[in-house]
């Protein structure tokens, strides 16, 4: 069994400063313990400090959008599998 997985990762807006350094385009890979979450993937890359709430809440107070491998996801509470590729938008704006 595998003990940890591999996300891609694309953040945008404000969220791309919470990506590592070496981040391109605001994509980057990252590494979490098998089991992990959308939640624990925000908490990792303190996408839930940046925007002042719980990871919990990214989605459903912040508005935050998520999709995982081409699918919107509202649910932080997902575990996220090898090979996923998660993006995060900011909330859309009408007008």
């Amino acid at each position: 069994m595998t003990e940890h997985i591999d996300i891609q990762v694309q953040l945008f807006s404000i969220l791309r400063a919470c990506l590592p350094p070496d981040a391109e385009r605001g994509q980057a890979t990252i590494t979490l313990p098998a089991g992990a979450t959308l939640a624990d993937l925000a908490t990792h890359l303190g996408i839930d400090r940046r925007l002042g709430f719980d990871a919990a809440d990214v989605t459903r107070r912040a508005g935050w959008q998520v999709m995982i491998s081409g699918q919107y996801e509202p649910d932080m509470a997902r575990p996220l599998a090898d090979g996923d590729e998660v993006r995060i938008f900011p909330p859309v704006a009408g007008g």
